[in-house]
């Protein structure tokens, strides 16, 4: 099934919090999430807190080290302060007690992402209950519902219902676009005056995500034979795929393991369209406006959908999906039905769809 995706955002009930912030000292700042396609889900949510804030409030942002370079692109954060390893440490700490915030937004369900704000004497911590967290709030709210939302509407909904603590939102997935620059992109050999076409065969979730590399080399070759360049992207752990895509199809730039988070922000925005699985890199592709078709099997794409550019969603038709497994537990000729079943044939169809 072909689905041109528009996410289903469901007005929830808005949360209040416990009494109005009237101080917010030195800002607000958000423990921002530890993954990469669920920060793109947050975007919209965070620019409609950036609407709620006084115009003098910044607006901070504690990111892991390796998704910093996402939120400096964002143009409506202030500052963002890195974590160098899962947890803040003394200097992070001191660093945020320098500022002398007035509230923290803790976007993560984990206990520890409480207790990262909470050691910094912030007076107002903001966010969802569960595992413990309530000890570590001030105001807090309904755990995330697991799988509650499915065929309901898109995670980014959960997102909102947690900004509007803060104040009247638009709910919508329109937010400004992220900031790159094209000349990572030529440096690493992708120009603007190509007519590029970027496979990313990788998921970090598992293989129940990740379409068969044998199906991403049939579907390079045919668009090589069209005249499209290649380019293949993805982290170390997908360098192995990107061998086999590169043995089975033609010449393409492997660019796998070699790019920074900036640099594939700049890849990404400089190609003309990009055929992935659900993974980060769809999500980020999708945020920069680049359009798409993304391979849906094991996950529900209302719930976990790419939000801005055009993009078509494949989604299998199997009867066990979605199953949200990391491995199929199924053997034989049915193991990954789900991804099998798309053929190289189909996908090929909708990139022809998509530059409609």
């Amino acid at each position: 099934m072909l689905t041109p995706y528009r996410p289903v955002i469901k007005r929830l009930p808005a949360f209040q919090l416990e009494s109005p912030i009237h101080d917010w000292r030195g800002g607000l700042v958000v423990r921002l999430t530890n993954w990469l396609g669920d920060c793109l889900m947050t975007l919209p949510a965070l620019w409609q807190l950036r609407q709620c804030l006084p115009h003098d409030c910044p607006l901070v942002g504690l990111a892991p080290a390796g998704l910093a370079p996402l939120w400096q692109a964002c143009p409506w954060f202030d500052q963002i302060i890195p974590l160098d390893g899962k947890r803040s440490d003394g200097a992070t700490r001191q660093k945020l007690r320098s500022l002398h915030l007035g509230a923290a937004l803790v976007n993560p369900n984990s206990f520890g992402s409480a207790m990262d704000v909470w050691h910094c004497g912030i007076p107002r911590r903001v966010g969802r209950a569960g595992r413990w967290r309530s000890l570590l709030l001030t105001d807090k709210f309904p755990e995330w519902p697991a799988h509650s939302n499915l065929d309901q509407c898109h995670q980014l909904s959960y997102y909102f219902q947690l900004v509007s603590a803060f104040g009247d939102i638009a709910w919508t997935d329109k937010c400004p676009s992220l900031r790159t620059s094209p000349d990572a992109a030529a440096k690493l050999g992708v120009t603007t005056d190509g007519n590029w076409t970027a496979l990313a065969p990788g998921a970090a979730f598992g293989p129940a995500k990740q379409w068969p590399a044998a199906y991403f080399a049939d579907v390079a070759r045919e668009l090589a034979r069209q005249g499209q360049r290649i380019v293949i992207l993805g982290t170390a752990n997908d360098r192995e795929t990107a061998a086999l895509i590169g043995q089975q199809g033609p010449s393409a730039l492997d660019l796998t393991g070699r790019t920074s988070l900036a640099e594939l922000m700049s890849v990404l925005a400089s190609v003309q369209r990009v055929l992935a699985n659900d993974s980060g890199t769809m999500h980020l592709a999708a945020a920069l406006g680049t359009p798409g078709v993304a391979v849906f099997g094991s996950t529900d794409p209302l719930a976990t959908g790419p939000l801005g550019g055009r993009w078509l969603l494949r989604i299998s038709e199997a009867s066990c999906r979605p199953c949200f497994r990391r491995t199929c537990p199924l053997a034989g000729p049915e193991q990954y039905k789900c991804l099998k079943e798309i053929t190289p044939e189909i996908i090929l169809a909708d990139l022809k769809e998509l530059d409609k």
